[in-house]
């Protein structure tokens, strides 16, 4: 009996900088024309723009929750919603804001 496939290769972890590679993706947060991540290795930019990000970030359990920032599932250590705002917190404390653009697809997938 074959052995399942092995998970294709997420394309955006090739563009890492070096010492960031091996680490978790938290978050990606647009900045001008770059991209700072968020990792389990500390911060660093690239530049990038969002939108090919997201596109090169298929293969990991994750959505754009605001137009200048797409997270990682497993990096929402809490997600709270008040006065009409949701905001997620991340595993290393950045608070990341989700717009009403995308707060129904977050609740919808359970992520609030």
């Amino acid at each position: 009996q074959a052995a399942p496939a092995a998970p294709a290769p997420v394309k955006f972890l090739e563009r890492l900088p070096l010492k960031l590679r091996g680490a978790e993706i938290w978050a990606v947060e647009a900045e001008d024309h770059y991209l700072r991540l968020h990792t389990s290795k500390g911060q660093d930019l690239i530049l990038m723009r969002l939108a090919d990000a997201v596109a090169e970030l298929e293969g990991i359990e994750g959505a754009q929750v605001h137009r200048s920032w797409w997270v990682a599932r497993d990096a929402v250590a809490d997600a709270r919603r008040g006065d009409g705002r949701a905001t997620l917190t991340l595993k290393d404390g950045s608070e990341v804001p989700v717009s009403r653009t995308y707060a129904k697809l977050i609740r919808d997938a359970g992520w609030i």
